[in-house]
């Protein structure tokens, strides 16, 4: 996964794409959005087909741990952009593991445009309902 914190407090996720340093360079720059202790979104594309092997998975449990209560506090959400209906179905199926595992919610809509609304409803304090999304799934 690859972490762009240009726009913050919109941060973009790949998971397509590692970043240069690999797992613990995607780690430390997510510790350091962390850090600001302000609250933001995240919006996440790619279907990250790559298997992790058992020490990756092993890091990335044992660093949420010990971020756990941050993650908490201030990531809003992962809205994950999946144009194709299939990924969005298979996301959304995931997404409960997802915000127990991680500790926030996982949205999951088609494209950027809605992705970036939704960002922003967060960000403003707005909640985003499973009805809103669906309808806005509905209106496609």
């Amino acid at each position: 996964m690859h972490l762009k914190a240009h726009a913050f407090p919109i941060v973009r996720m790949d998971f397509d794409q590692d970043s240069p340093g690999g797992l613990d360079e995607s780690l430390a720059t997510f510790e350091a959005l962390l850090a600001r202790r302000q609250e933001f979104v995240l919006i996440g594309r790619g279907a990250n087909r790559q298997e992790q092997d058992h020490e990756e998975r092993k890091t990335l449990a044992i660093w949420m741990k010990r971020h756990r209560d941050s993650l908490r506090s201030y990531v809003l959400a992962l809205v994950y952009v999946a144009p194709e209906a299939d990924d969005r179905l298979a996301a959304e199926a995931g997404a409960a593991t997802y915000e127990k595992f991680w500790g926030y919610p996982m949205l999951v809509t088609a494209n950027d445009a809605e992705g970036l609304a939704m960002a922003g409803c967060l960000l403003a304090g707005e909640s985003i309902s499973v009805a809103t999304r669906t309808h806005q799934q509905a209106d496609r």
